[in-house]
């Protein structure tokens, strides 16, 4: 996927971003140029063990194949940042609308090979550049600044917490719909923080 077009005053200060209708808009971000706050929120609600495991949370998938036998169908998936990235970027359009173990399979296979190839850092990195934010905001930039006006190296806690709480459902959780949902999953990322130590 390629990054939107940025049109730049002398100063570097933006005037105007070309949208892709296909792509929606999106801006590549370096890990050293987010705030802590940041990387902690999206890391403590889409996949606390994310420093420790090699790409898949062994208990997150035992968890969804438990669901998975007591639904008889695929509920959750147990997926990691790893897996999450994986399937926007190595799968088709197709596969990532199919649920089934077939495609789980191959999310886990190619998120091994991604932590294999790839540090932490980069992975998170490119997850925070590629994560879908709803409004067509693709990447941490794009929706730092589509819901508070602002680049994404200055949210504030606050900031970082909702739009963390936006990556599972951008739609029902968003701020420009629905202040109250999104206030609400702002409070469980906030919360899981805590929970983490964060």
């Amino acid at each position: 996927t390629r990054p939107t077009t940025q049109i730049l005053d002398r100063s570097g200060k933006l005037l105007y971003e070309v949208l892709d209708p296909q792509a929606g808009l999106r801006t590549r971000v370096r890990l050293d140029d987010l705030p802590q706050d940041l990387k902690r929120a999206v890391i403590a609600v889409e996949d606390a063990g994310f420093y420790d495991h090699p790409g898949v949370d062994a208990r997150g998938l035992a968890r969804a194949a438990l669901q998975m036998v007591r639904e008889r169908r695929i509920v959750s998936g147990g997926s990691t940042i790893t897996q999450q990235l994986a399937r926007q970027l190595l799968l088709t359009r197709e596969e990532r609308a199919t649920r089934s173990l077939r495609r789980k399979l191959r999310e886990i296979f190619l998120a091994l090979r991604i932590t294999a190839a790839y540090p932490k850092d980069e992975i998170l990195a490119m997850y925070l550049s590629e994560v879908y934010f709803g409004q067509l905001a693709y990447g941490v930039e794009a929706a730092a600044r589509t819901y508070f006006g602002k680049p994404a190296r200055e949210l504030d806690l606050a900031e970082s917490a909702l739009l963390a709480g936006l990556i599972q459902s951008p739609s029902t959780a968003n701020p420009l719909v629905d202040i109250d949902a999104a206030r609400a999953r702002q409070a469980v990322v906030l919360g899981l923080m805590v929970r983490a130590g964060d």
